[in-house]
Formats: structure tokens, sequence, C-alpha cells
């Protein structure tokens, strides 16, 4: 399914942006995770254990000033490549070359409303759809270009900035639907995810994730929520179900006033994309009190191979491990280990503080995992933190003032002890480990695997590096001297397989990281 889909938008997206017309189809990256499964994974074979070492490269761009945590995930469509920046402008480039065919830059206002005055802000890529390209900005416009142009279509306001609401990452393009989710900043709101005419900007329904202030397990004592929808949902293009997965319940770090699970919040929470309505949900973390989202976009996969496959979808909860789930009834499959430190006791914050593992970056964080398909060999590539952080509850009067909007988390982390990372592979049908690697830092882009058996992986001391996806052995690696907040990506033009990454740092800091340096998208080739 996930290759007649990537061929299809080929044969209608040949020539989006000007490109030349091949003998051959190239293969881009058409979706924020490739095919609309999510999978991060590319069918190419260019590039290979063998020759992986002559990777060089091909063509730099840079991410443009002030983006201190460039977390973009760039689009190829047809010979177009598409990203955007922190501060909301968005390219269109050749993908073989880096030449710019047009930008765009919205009016966006930063400050707008309480705790958004954003020192650092992060945008994590746009969508394309239907000969558009969609935005989503800090001050929560959702904007429709032209593809081919750059030029605006239409512009919608999906919920008032001023409130404390932020949206940082792309839709989702479905049927002439643009699904998106919010807000991103653990300010006390309710999660939701909203779904707009491709066409004009019209919305169609939305969905909270969490009951009002003084409904359920949210009870009215305080301004708060959560169940946040950070990443992209994800749209299984077989039955129309919408995946997306969920924040943290608030205040973050104490359940005293909402004990037990939080259902929708934690979680992985499926929806009727044409309508909304909730089909299922599975809770990840219950009585969490330590901002442990399921902030992974899912991955929708076919466990058991052809004939009898069963439909399944994936996600990985920040306290570290990662879970299988039935994709028509949300029931467990398969659940790994935890693949980072997981502390015991598992203390709760407290005033005077309590040192936990792993902390609020995870775990396991919003960088996506891959999948290798390969029958007789199927694996999930999971890259994580080993990072242990020391929480101080916030006093009873701190938790009660606070305005609506600001942070509700309730509370201060402080790094304690070192911060590494792992690249862990997964038996999706078992959650057994097949091996696991450890990295000398943290590691939050997410994973790319490729059809000759080579997984990619960005790190925060600097290095791209490219595994064997069967025995997990570092085979090649560049210094890109940048923390590394998105996942590479790979596509083919003209015979031609790239690489592509964004670096320039992440909002996931540790110390003993490499310093920032100015962002730059780095594209390479074999021989460069």
């Amino acid at each position: 399914m996930r290759y007649l889909f990537v061929l299809a938008a080929l044969v209608v997206l040949a020539g989006c942006g000007g490109g030349n017309d091949q003998a051959a189809p190239d293969s881009g990256w058409p979706g924020w995770g490739n095919a609309p499964e999510n999978d991060h994974f590319a069918a190419l074979h260019q590039v290979d254990r063998e020759n992986v070492g002559k990777l060089r490269v091909a063509w730099t761009r840079p991410g443009g000033p002030g983006q201190a945590a460039w977390e973009t995930f760039p689009i190829v469509v047809g010979r177009t490549m598409y990203y955007d920046t922190g501060t909301e402008q968005v390219f269109a480039v050749d993908a073989a070359t880096g030449k710019v065919r047009w930008t765009y830059l919205p009016q966006v206002d930063f400050l707008a409303g309480p705790g958004l005055e954003l020192s650092e802000p992060v945008s994590r890529g746009v969508a394309y759809g239907a000969g558009r390209i969609y935005l989503t900005t800090a001050d929560d416009q959702l904007i429709a270009l032209d593809a081919a142009t750059g030029k605006v279509r239409w512009k919608t306001q999906v919920v008032d900035p001023e409130l404390g609401n932020t949206m940082n990452s792309p839709g989702t393009f479905w049927k002439g639907e643009i699904l998106v989710g919010g807000p991103a900043g653990d300010a006390g709101l309710r999660g939701f995810v909203a779904a707009y005419d491709a066409a004009t900007g019209k919305q169609l329904w939305r969905t909270y994730m969490v009951p009002p202030p003084g409904k359920g397990w949210n009870r009215a004592r305080g301004r708060h929520g959560g169940g946040d929808v950070w990443m992209p949902p994800t749209v299984d293009p077989r039955s129309g179900t919408a995946y997306v997965a969920t924040g943290n319940p608030t205040p973050g770090y104490t359940n005293d006033e909402r004990p037990g699970c939080n259902p929708l919040a934690d979680a992985v929470v499926a929806l009727d994309a044409k309508t909304g309505k909730i089909e299922w949900t599975h809770t990840m973390v219950c009585q969490d009190s330590w901002d442990y989202d399921t902030v992974q976009a899912p991955m929708v996969l076919d466990l058991g191979g052809t004939g009898e496959a069963t439909r399944a979808v994936g996600s990985a909860s920040k306290s570290g491990y990662y879970a299988v789930l039935d994709a028509k009834t949300g029931k467990p499959i398969s659940r790994s280990p935890y693949l980072t430190r997981y502390s015991r006791p598992h203390l709760r914050p407290t005033r005077k503080g309590a040192v936990v593992c792993p902390g609020i970056y995870g775990g396991i964080e919003y960088g996506p995992a891959a999948l290798d398909p390969t029958p007789g060999h199927e694996s999930i590539f999971v890259a994580g933190n080993q990072m242990c952080q020391r929480y101080k509850l916030a006093s009873p009067p701190e938790l009660a003032n606070r305005e609506p909007g600001e942070d509700d988390l309730g509370g201060t982390v402080q790094q304690v002890g070192p911060a590494t990372g792992v690249l862990a592979a997964l038996n999706p049908a078992t959650g057994k480990v097949r091996w696991k690697a450890k990295l000398p830092s943290t590691s939050n882009g997410g994973a790319l695997a490729t059809g000759s058996g080579l997984v990619f992986v960005g790190c925060d001391d600097g290095y791209l590096r490219a595994f064997d996806g069967r025995t997990g052995k570092v085979l090649w690696r560049y210094d890109l001297h940048r923390r590394v907040g998105s996942a590479p990506i790979a596509y083919e033009i003209g015979g031609v397989q790239y690489i592509a990454i964004a670096a320039g740092g992440s909002l996931v800091e540790a110390k003993g990281a490499v310093p920032d340096r100015p962002a730059r998208l780095f594209v390479f080739r074999l021989g460069g």
C-alpha cells in the first residue's frame, strides 16, 4: 500500500515547483513520515552497508538567524524540498542542488498570550496536499500556500493565542482535509485535534482530548487540562482512522487532584478522520507526576506478513518504553522493556526534591521511530535519552495562583548526572529488543530506516550516524558540529540517492551536549 501511495503521489506531482522530466520517476519524501503510515522508511538501496562510508556533503543551506532550536522535518515532493524555520519562514528549494525556488515569511506575533514570549521559537515542518503547502504558526495560524509559487491561498485562526496556546508541528493532509493538533506548551489548556477543509480553511470538526475543568478527572479546583497533541496526526489510508499521541495531564508534577489513570492524557487516541469521533483510547502512563507524555507521533504497521496481517499502531512513552496496539481496538499486542534507565522506586516530586529517571526529557522524546518492514527481519528503531532529573514541587500557593495560559507543570527540574542516549531495535510483534547501541549524548530527533538495511540517527554530540540495522554496528558518521532536533530523510532524484537532515539544536537541552552553532541543512550523496 505504501509503495502504491508514493508512486501515485509522484505521478500526480511530477514537475511541481519547476522540476525537470525524468525517464524514471524520482522517489521523494512527500509526507512528514514519508508514507501516510508514518514509518520513516525509504525503500532505497543505492546507499548500502558496503558504500555508506563514501557519503559526502552534496550541498548545505543555512537555517537562518536565531534558530537555536531548529526542529524542522523537510519533505520532498517531485524535485522540490520544502521546510520551515523556527521563525515560520518557508523555503522551497531544488532537492538536488539546494537552489531556492521561493520563500514565504508570514507575519507572526511571537509575544501573543501569557507564556508565549518565545526566546527559542520552534516549528517542525510543513505538510503537502492537493498542490498546497500547509503551515502552522506559533500564534496559532493555519496557512495554505501554493506549492509552485508560495502565494497564500488562505489563512485561518485555529485557536486564540491570547489564551496561551501555541502550535509547533505540521498538520496531516488526508482526502481533502488538513488535520492539526494542539496546543503545545504545558499551559494547562485542553489538547485537541481539529480538521479543516484543505481547499478553503473552513473548520470541519474539533475534538478535545481531556474533559473541561470540573468534569471527569479534571476537577473544578484551578484551571488545568493537558492531553496536548504535540506531533502530527497519523491517518491510516486503509481505514480512515486518525491516530494521535497525547501529552501529560496538568499540573504536571503532582496528581493529588487527579489520582489514578487520566483517560485521553498520556495516551494513544484513535478518531474517525471524517467526523472526529473517538473510537478508542489507550493510556500509556497512569498516576503521572513526571510529565511523561506520549508525545511521539504514532506509526501504523502490519504484523504477521501478508494474507493474515494484523493492522497495528505503535508509539512511545517518555517513561521509556514502546508499545504496539491493535489498530481496531487499541488492545496491547506488545510492549518493550524500558529502553532507558527507569528508577525504582519511582519517587514522586516533593518540595525538597526527588531524583527520578528518566526526567521530563525522556525516555523517548518526540522524535519518530522508524520501521524496517523486511519480512523475517521486521524491526522498529527507537532513539532515546538516558537522563535523570531532580523534580521540585511548587508550593500550594504557587500551584493555586497560576494565571490562565501560564506554565502548568507545578515545579522545576534540574539535570542530575550525565546525559547519554540509546538506539534500540525492537521486534514489533513481541516487543523484544533485537539490539541496543549506546549513544554518547541525548538523541531526540528520531530515526530513518532505508531499504538497504541502514538506520540513520542524529545525536547531541553533533554527529549523524549510520548503523547496520541488523547488528547495531556504526558504519559511518559525520560531524555536523550541531545538536540535532529532527530525523533524517532519504529521497532519490535522477538516479541519485540523498540523505538530508536539519541540524541546529532542539528544545530538549542536556548538559554535556555539543555547543549550539548556527542552524544548517545538510544533504549527502555518495561521493559528495
